[in-house]
């Protein structure tokens, strides 16, 4: 790949924590993933950081433990919790209620301020489905699904951390537009 001036670009890429956890496999010591992946950028940096499970406590507190580790992931990159621009949420269908949702808003208007709310969605997945079994905040060994040793709620995060700094925000409400 070549810039503007015709002189060779050379990608860099930052790899979290590869290979941590625990799966199930035979001749495997740890799970074939990381737990985040930096690509660098001019303009910025793009990451995408694993399906995060915390095995102990309340969906409260399962919430708070994972945003917590995602906003020390990106301060590691020179990012904050504002440069977030997805969330994936995946919360075992045995606890996913209004009271649960409720919960994990509540813990996530801890961590971000409005406007700079991410595009998220969470999904229900049958109890069961995650292969993690660690008791410290794991990247996943599945898409989806639950901790069998306790946890409830998996999380991806997709960031942009500008190279600034700095973002210039446009908010569309519906009723009007505002740039900040």
């Amino acid at each position: 790949m070549r810039d503007d001036a015709g002189s060779v670009i050379h990608m860099q890429k930052t790899v979290i924590a590869p290979a941590q956890g625990h799966v199930e496999a035979g001749e495997l010591d740890g799970p074939q993933c990381s737990l985040a992946v930096a690509t660098h950028h001019p303009d910025c940096t793009r990451v995408e950081i694993n399906g995060l499970v915390y095995p102990d406590g309340t969906a409260r507190v399962q919430t708070r433990e994972l945003l917590g580790l995602i906003e020390k992931i990106l301060g590691d990159l020179d990012g904050s919790m504002a440069d977030i621009v997805r969330l994936r949420w995946y919360v075992d269908d045995t606890v996913l209620d209004s009271a649960t949702r409720g919960a994990i808003h509540e813990v996530r208007a801890e961590f971000f301020d409005y406007p700079q709310f991410p595009a998220s969605c969470m999904i229900a997945v049958p109890s069961g489905e995650s292969a993690a079994t660690d008791s410290e905040p794991t990247g996943s060994a599945s898409t989806g699904g639950n901790d069998p040793s306790g946890g409830e709620i998996e999380l991806e995060a997709t960031a942009i951390v500008p190279a600034d700094g700095s973002w210039t925000v446009r908010t569309i409400t519906g009723d009007e537009t505002t740039d900040a």
